[in-house]
């Protein structure tokens, strides 16, 4: 079965791979000093209320991003 869907990373350069690493960093090291800080203050609601959403988001962003093709 062939898939439409081609993820073909050598159509970007190092420093675009590079930038979207470093988001990715930005958003995990986010979502841990969030579930830190909601457990250190006792904020009454899960903190995967506010996690789950921003990982959904960001991977969709990052499909849509790797999976868009440049017409040539």
């Amino acid at each position: 079965m062939n898939s439409p869907v081609h993820i073909d990373l050598g159509q970007y350069p190092a420093r675009v791979r590079w930038f979207m690493g470093i988001i990715w960093a930005l958003i995990l090291a986010k979502c841990v000093v969030l579930w830190w800080a909601m457990v250190h203050w006792s904020v009454p609601m899960h903190p995967l209320w506010i996690i789950a959403p921003t990982l959904v988001f960001a991977a969709l962003a990052t499909v849509i991003w790797m999976t868009h093709h440049r017409p040539e």
